[in-house]
C-alpha cells in the first residue's frame, strides 16, 4: 500500500513539474527506496557491514562495522558506506523479527552512483542487492540526455517528443512510457519506467521510478557475502 501511494503521488507531478537537472551529471541519486531483506545467520547484506551473528538472551546480535549490537523487534539498524568504487549505499533499517536461523529488516535505502556511463546491457536479476521502485522526476533540457541513460531529448514537433537513442519511432506524447534498461556504473544496472509529462520546445518532464541492481565488490549474484 505504500509503495502505491508513494508511486502515485510521484506520477501526480507529471503536469506540475517545477525541479530542474543538469543536462550532464556527474552523480546520479535514488533515495526513499522501501527496502526488505532477510539476512540467514553468519551472514551479512551484501556489500555491507551488517551481519547478524544470531540469538543471545532473546535478542538478535548484530555486528556493525565489526562491534557488536544487541537488537530487538523495532530497532534501528543503519548504514553508510560504498559497495563499489564510485557506489554508495545508506541504509535506514528497522527490526522486524528474528529467529535462530535469520533476521528481517525494513525501512528506507538511498543509492548513490558517481561518475556514471550508460550502456544498454542485459541486466543480472540475481544480483545480490536489488531496489525496487524508487521514484524518480526528471526535468530535461534539450540536447540532453534522461539521467542514467542513453535516451537523448532531440526535439518538440507535432508527432509529440522525439527521443534519440530509442530503437524503433522516437516520438513520445504527454502521457506516453518511456523504459530503458542497462549499465550505468560497473556492477551497476537500471531499469527506469517513466511517464513523459509537459514537453516544451527547450525541456521534456518525466516522472516514474526506477528499479537497480547491484553487484558489490567481491560480490556474486545471487548469494549473501
Amino acid at each position: 500500500m505504500v509503495r502505491k501511494e508513494v508511486l502515485l503521488a510521484v506520477l501526480g507531478l507529471l503536469v506540475l513539474f517545477a525541479v530542474g537537472c543538469p543536462s550532464k551529471s556527474n552523480e546520479l541519486s535514488y533515495g526513499n527506496i522501501l527496502y526488505e531483506t532477510s539476512v540467514p545467520a553468519g551472514e551479512s547484506i551484501p556489500g555491507t557491514e551488517l551481519q547478524y551473528v544470531g540469538l543471545t538472551d532473546g535478542r538478535a546480535q548484530v555486528l556493525i562495522k565489526g562491534q557488536q549490537a544487541a537488537k530487538q523487534k523495532g530497532d534501528s539498524l543503519s548504514w553508510k558506506g560504498p559497495v563499489r568504487d564510485g557506489v554508495e549505499l545508506e541504509l535506514a533499517l528497522r527490526v522486524l523479527r528474528y529467529t535462530e536461523e535469520a533476521l528481517s529488516v525494513a525501512g528506507t535505502a538511498k543509492v548513490i552512483v558517481r561518475d556514471p556511463d550508460p550502456v544498454r546491457a542485459e541486466i543480472p536479476e540475481d544480483a545480490p542487492l536489488r531496489f525496487s521502485n524508487a521514484p524518480v522526476v526528471y526535468t530535461v533540457k534539450r540536447g540532453s540526455y534522461i539521467p542514467g541513460t542513453t535516451l537523448e531529448y532531440l526535439e518538440r514537433s507535432e508527432e509529440g517528443a522525439k527521443l534519440g537513442g530509442v530503437e524503433g519511432y522516437p516520438y513520445f506524447k504527454t502521457g506516453d512510457s518511456v523504459v530503458w534498461e542497462g549499465q550505468i556504473h560497473e556492477g551497476v544496472y537500471l531499469q527506469l519506467n517513466a511517464r513523459i509529462g509537459v514537453i516544451t520546445d527547450s525541456t521534456l518532464a518525466l516522472a516514474g521510478t526506477a528499479n537497480l541492481w547491484i553487484v558489490p565488490s567481491g560480490g556474486e549474484a545471487g548469494a549473501h557475502r
